[in-house]
């Protein structure tokens, strides 16, 4: 008897234990980019992780306290080691490390999380960035929340820039707009300005070798043709049939033509997309209706609530 009630109290304190919150420390990204960012991108972690559930994130000045007594920085701490003693420190389980590192207007994030008693490297994830800072936020969210088993991210308003479409500040490719506009009068309107801006293109870059061209024939040889005619005075003189040069200005005037035609296409392309953007929201707003993207190892998929 007394065996059993021992065994029931090991029992009853290991589920307990197993409905406790891991205690989580969230340390600032390391990188070269402006304080700004590694705030921001910090926070973001941080509020993934927070709503993710079984997880207590340490506060911040517990952490800031701790690096400082030991007389290190947060910003500055890459040696894996090190991290896992000062989480031991902070009483935590697991340590969140993130890098930020500038690849021309784009950032590279990678991401891991270290279990503090062996020091494993539990999961690690590295993304990056198409739009600078207008898709930062959104990468850090998708790419902590994979880390985390969050894959379903809602989609506010679609917004239009420059002919592309985003949702929560990333970039849609083309097929992703046209499931997302499925059966609605705004995927006409987006398929209208898809092949304006394609055929924007052919005209623009067409004109534009076109007149290239052109010039290079008028410049290089104005004058290919010489012919012979007596003059007033019984005199046989010579002259040049302009010939490259009339063709050469041709292909210019022909050229310049089709770059503007171009030009006109690319920007209605843009009008229509953006109309085709607003019609959705407007047709959204109406319904009621909620789109999730649902990020997974083998793509994304797209979920419709009404």
């Amino acid at each position: 008897m007394q065996k059993i009630i021992i065994a029931l109290v090991i029992a009853t304190l290991s589920f307990a234990a197993m409905g406790q919150d891991r205690k989580l420390a969230v340390f600032d990204p390391v990188g070269s980019v402006d304080n700004v960012i590694r705030e921001i991108v910090r926070e973001e972690i941080s509020s993934v992780i927070v709503n993710t559930g079984g997880y207590t994130v340490l506060e911040r000045q517990l952490i800031d306290r701790v690096l400082a007594e030991n007389r290190f920085q947060a910003g500055g701490m890459v040696d894996d080691a090190q991290v896992v003693e000062m989480g031991k420190l902070m009483g935590a389980n697991l340590v969140f490390l993130t890098s930020i590192s500038k690849l021309d207007a784009n950032f590279h994030i990678s991401c891991k999380l270290i279990d503090v008693q062996t020091g494993r490297i539990e999961r690690q994830r590295t993304a990056q960035t198409n739009s600078g800072t207008n898709d930062l936020i959104a990468v850090v969210k998708r790419t902590v929340g994979e880390m985390f088993g969050i894959t379903s991210v809602k989609i506010d308003m679609l917004v239009a820039e420059k002919g592309n479409v985003y949702a929560n500040g990333e970039k849609l490719n083309k097929n992703e707009v046209r499931r997302i506009m499925a059966n609605t009068d705004a995927l006409r309107m987006y398929n209208i300005g898809t092949s304006k801006n394609r055929n924007g293109n052919i005209w623009f870059f067409s004109g534009v070798g076109l007149t290239v061209a052109g010039g290079f024939i008028a410049i290089a040889k104005p004058f290919d043709e010489q012919y012979a005619y007596t003059g007033g005075d019984g005199n046989i003189y010579y002259g040049y049939h302009n010939t490259n040069g009339i063709l050469g200005g041709s292909f210019v005037a022909a050229g310049v033509a089709m770059t503007i035609t171009g030009t006109t296409l690319k920007l209605k392309s843009k009008r229509h997309v953006r109309d085709a953007v607003d019609a959705y929201n407007r047709v959204r707003s109406r319904s009621g209706m909620e789109w999730e993207f649902d990020f997974n190892g083998n793509g994304a998929r797209l979920a419709l609530r009404f």
